[in-house]
């Protein structure tokens, strides 16, 4: 069984080393977040629709029903 001391040494030892990296991860969380979405999702292109024009017969302040 673990003892008092054995538990606060764990407490520590993770506080030394996940503290340091939670700052790093914070300080370059864009650059990493922007690495993996290349390397793991595809991109996606979307066409152009063209200009968007209403019909001739839509007058404006006129509700469509």
């Amino acid at each position: 069984m673990m003892s008092l001391a054995d538990i606060l040494q764990l407490v520590v030892l993770c506080a030394l080393l996940f503290f340091p990296l939670g700052y790093l991860t914070r300080h370059y969380q864009r650059r990493i977040r922007t690495t993996l979405r290349l390397m793991f999702f595809k991109p996606r292109y979307v066409k152009p629709a063209g200009v968007l024009r209403r019909g001739t017969t839509v007058k404006q302040g006129k509700a469509n029903k």
